[in-house]
């Protein structure tokens, strides 16, 4: 009640000035988020993905937390090495939380690797009560209060079971350790649309909903919350053709009014050659998530990601690919996503960094992306209308514009 209170204060005292301020310029600051707005933040740490979503009643959400290691030559940490990523996530919530608000409403961790949910160090710290390591989510959670955690296998982990690694027992502790300081947790569920809806004042917003489209190969089948297993049996496989990882990961569709938006973790585009079909995970979800205005390339730009069963399906005119490693963007995957014989048309490609290694690979197409590596911040404007994209700089923590597109008109369908 205080938390829905304190956003209700906030919308009356701001609401005359937050429509007479501009959309923003570059060199400036991104102008805060007011009730009625959707901000989502691709947050540029340069060792994996982290997202923080606002929502237009002032529900918050983060999707991932990733602390990839120092192993991978040439991935600078940004702002700098002077905090572990989990410490620089957190501290950007911080700042881009709606006045008043301290906490995380939600958090969602898309699949168990470290690049998004946070790899132990021989420095890595433990918590204040020395139950587990700060590394990602753990770091995050612990500097930042999380009411509700998903993931793809609470409570036994049973299905396809993760690695019994010290990131994965590490995680489970944090998770019982917060546990028992009132944070839930629970399976993410495909099919549903409330699991993940707006928490505050959800009557105000009739046309913002989630979806939920798929975890560990159970896809939503677009019909009611009907689901139905894309993965044969485990017991029928060959060890070699098992889905992994990255194929269980989660998905979500999210829409507000013409505006659509999706996010899917490291779900893979095309299987590799030999292996079976049902690989290809992004051609089995694609009519189901169907059109969208924007989506978060999968798996990083990573070979063999953004099919063109996919690509047509979404129809998408903005694409921002979570990069971090030298291999991210693939030069493939920046090709297809570029090609403009898949409408729509001038599609407009954002990557959170671009290291030399990858720009050298990928050539004249680096110059074609539409803004400079840094955090990008997709704006939409209340109703769901319209939105622009901002690329805030991430080598320090003023988070000044260093490119805006926009304003766009939402083109999803209803």
């Amino acid at each position: 009640m205080q938390r829905t209170m304190a956003v209700g204060l906030f919308c009356i005292a701001i609401t005359a000035l937050a429509w007479a301020q501009s959309d923003g310029e570059i060199g400036g600051l991104l102008p805060a988020w007011t009730p009625g707005m959707l901000d989502i933040h691709q947050i540029a740490t340069g060792r994996g993905n982290a997202a923080l979503f606002i929502l237009p009643d002032g529900t918050t959400l983060l999707v991932d937390a990733g602390a990839a290691g120092d192993g991978i030559p040439q991935t600078d940490p940004h702002p700098d090495a002077s905090r572990t990523p989990g410490a620089w996530i957190a501290r950007y919530i911080q700042r881009h939380l709606p006045p008043g608000v301290t906490d995380l409403d939600y958090a969602l961790i898309t699949h168990f690797h470290a690049d998004h949910m946070g790899q132990l160090r021989a420095s890595s710290q433990l918590d204040a009560s020395g139950t587990y390591k700060l590394a990602g989510i753990t770091e995050v959670g612990s500097a930042v209060t999380i009411h509700t955690l998903f993931d793809r296998g609470w409570p036994d982990y049973s299905y396809l079971v993760p690695a019994a690694d010290e990131i994965m027992v590490n995680y489970r502790r944090f998770l019982e350790a917060r546990r028992k300081s009132g944070m839930a947790v629970e399976r993410f569920k495909p099919g549903l649309r409330t699991q993940l809806g707006l928490h505050h004042e959800a009557d105000k917003y009739p046309g913002f909903e989630i979806r939920n489209i798929i975890a560990n190969g159970e896809m939503w089948t677009g019909s009611g919350e009907a689901t139905r297993q894309l993965f044969p049996a485990l017991d029928t496989l060959a060890p070699a053709d098992r889905p992994n990882e990255n194929m269980c990961s989660l998905g979500f569709r999210l829409r507000y009014g013409r505006f659509g938006y999706f996010t899917g973790g490291d779900l893979p585009g095309t299987p590799d050659p030999g292996f079976p079909a049902w690989h290809g995970v992004e051609a089995a979800i694609a009519s189901v998530v169907g059109q969208v205005d924007v989506h978060v390339v999968n798996q990083h730009g990573s070979m063999g990601e953004e099919s063109e069963p996919f690509l047509q399906a979404l129809r998408s005119s903005v694409l921002i690919v979570p990069s971090w490693a030298p291999s991210h963007p693939a030069p493939d995957v920046l090709k297809r996503i570029m090609n403009s014989r898949l409408p729509p048309t001038g599609r407009l490609v954002f990557a959170t960094d671009l290291r030399e290694a990858a720009r050298i690979v990928i050539g004249q197409r680096a110059t074609q992306l539409a803004g400079p590596p840094g955090h990008i911040v997709v704006r939409v404007y209340p109703g769901g209308e319209r939105y622009r994209v901002f690329v805030l700089d991430n080598h320090d923590e003023r988070d000044v514009v260093a490119a805006m597109k926009g304003p766009f008109g939402s083109a999803s369908p209803n």
